[in-house]
């Protein structure tokens, strides 16, 4: 099993969520709604997205994996929304990503890209979960822990439903903060001789279900 996508998952409504995601980057546009997220027609070549909710959390799946991928603009929502999990990953390169923010403090951050870099990052505190389930493990289930802990796992959304296709334009790219130069300076400092990249991907079994 294998992941190619990001997740955003908040304490808040699908709306407030799309809200607050159109202040601080580009355009949504709502499409059809869906019984079951399996049934979804959607491109993420162009950034076709699914939003949810349960239990009055809202839960995006996010193909571009730009916005779940974007700590400081994941910090800055959950001034509005919250707890804010933003996270995901791109196992075929060996990419993971994790920001999670309360009440506008950042609470943990991790990064990591096998095929980039040669040394992972995190900030904060690791999360209980992470000793069992490390964010990095290729079946992605390090991913869903993490949002677990929160109590935003969108395991039972993902696999039931209802859902909305929502158009994204990537017309307006999220600022960037004090977190992405933290991760800037980081990938300078570690990053793999060209080339280098082409020995650290690894094929992985798609599941199209997440």
């Amino acid at each position: 099993m294998g992941l190619h996508c990001g997740y955003i998952v908040a304490t808040a409504s699908a709306t407030a969520l799309l809200e607050e995601l159109a202040r601080h980057t580009g355009e949504f546009t709502l499409e059809s709604v869906v019984d079951r997220t399996a049934d979804a027609d959607i491109d993420p070549a162009g950034f076709d997205m699914l939003l949810g909710e349960i239990d009055g959390r809202a839960c995006l799946l996010d193909t571009s994996m730009t916005l779940s991928d974007s700590p400081d603009m994941i910090v800055t929502m959950s001034t509005t929304l919250g707890t804010v999990v933003g996270c995901g990953a791109e196992t075929t390169s060996g990419s993971y990503w994790l920001t999670a923010a309360r009440a506008g403090q950042p609470l943990r951050h991790v990064f990591v890209s096998h095929a980039a870099m040669t040394r992972g990052m995190a900030i904060g505190e690791p999360l209980p979960c992470e000793k069992a389930h490390p964010i990095e493990d290729i079946s992605g289930s390090g991913v869903f822990a993490a949002m677990a802990a929160f109590g935003l796992d969108p395991s039972v959304w993902l696999n039931s439903g209802p859902a909305r296709v929502v158009k994204y334009d990537h017309s307006r790219p999220a600022v960037k903060g004090p977190i992405a130069a933290i991760v800037r300076g980081h990938y300078e400092r570690y990053k793999r001789p060209g080339g280098e990249w082409l020995h650290h991907i690894t094929a992985v079994v798609r599941d199209e279900s997440r």
